[in-house]
């Protein structure tokens, strides 16, 4: 089975910008979906966002791009002639705005039974923040995330955008399984809110902080010592996910400290985890790379942007491999 062509008999146009839309698209289009970007006249801004620019080219390589202009007639007609032939559009407009160009899911679904819409926005098709405007920002911060992610006392922006990016994931999830569900009878609309994508990012530890009324919800936040990033007297850092008790023992057997190992659940985390900062801080991580160098205990170097990318073979495209 080559899974890469999965899709190719799948036509798909994306109506969106900068990432969530074309994020869903692109990883289709790794599946073999043919895709047509239509942009507006002058291309997609995320292009004149330099240096975005570079990952405009990544999110949306393979695909067609086409120029239209959807306050013009002929615009107007364009898209539904492709939509006539499609299988699935992406709208990542706000809500309503294709809808009042004439080529929102009603009128696109009347000329095309077996289309799959898929509006992909910030607060859903309905509710009281429909019109709301949003970035990644917005929604990591109503997810929960953001207050999460601590430097400190201070919420720390993730280093990349999770909204966007798991928002498309879902997206892309949903069209998969329409895909599927639609065998030989018709399409569907699919609401997918970036808002409630993100939510799922949380959903785990939702459920922990209704358990605990909000006790353990920082279990995994660098509350626990044994779950955290620690500085390297370089200024690098190593990350540490010694969860289970015997990666707990191993690391600090190999950090020569085994006295910590049966301290890993002490009530003072704060103390047990300066104790291991000062081990940690005496040595440069190449240093402590070459002393945990095969050492299984979930123990890694933080890497910079750069450095992870020397090592990602994807571009953007399928994160997995078939056998």
């Amino acid at each position: 089975m080559v899974i890469e062509m999965a899709l190719h008999n799948v036509r798909i146009i994306e109506v969106a910008t900068y990432l969530p839309g074309p994020a869903c698209t692109q990883l289709l289009a790794s599946l073999g979906a043919q895709v047509t970007k239509v942009s507006r006249p002058g291309g997609d801004p995320l292009r004149q966002l330099p240096p975005l620019s570079a990952a405009y080219a990544a999110l949306n390589a393979g695909k067609t791009e086409l120029e239209l202009d959807l306050k013009q007639p002929e615009g107007v007609a364009a898209l539904q002639a492709l939509a006539r032939e499609a299988d699935v559009l992406v709208d990542g407009m706000r809500p309503g705005v294709l809808e009042r160009l004439g080529v929102g899911p009603v009128a696109l679904r009347a000329l095309n039974p077996r289309l799959i819409y898929c509006a992909l926005s910030g607060y859903g098709l309905s509710g009281p923040d429909e019109q709301l405007a949003g970035h990644d920002l917005n929604f990591v911060a109503l997810s929960g995330l953001l207050a999460a992610t601590r430097v400190g006392d201070e919420p720390a922006l993730p280093g990349t955008q999770l909204a966007d990016l798991v928002s498309g994931l879902m997206a892309a999830s949903a069209i998969l399984a329409a895909l599927y569900a639609r065998g030989d009878g018709p399409g569907c609309l699919l609401d997918v809110p970036m808002r409630d994508a993100t939510r799922w990012l949380m959903s785990p530890w939702y459920a922990v902080a209704r358990a605990t009324a909000g006790a353990a919800a920082d279990a995994l936040s660098g509350a626990a010592a044994c779950y955290r990033a620690y500085r390297t007297a370089d200024g690098r850092h190593l990350a540490v996910a010694a969860l289970e008790s015997h990666f707990w023992a191993r690391f600090c057997a190999a950090i020569g400290r085994p006295d910590l190992a049966p301290r890993q659940h002490d009530a003072d985390q704060a103390a047990l985890a300066a104790e291991v900062s000062t081990v940690i801080a005496a040595r440069s991580l190449a240093d402590w790379r070459a002393v945990l160098a095969g050492l299984d205990a979930c123990v890694t170097p933080v890497l910079t942007v750069a450095e992870a990318a020397q090592q990602w073979d994807g571009g953007a495209g399928l994160p997995w491999r078939v056998g």
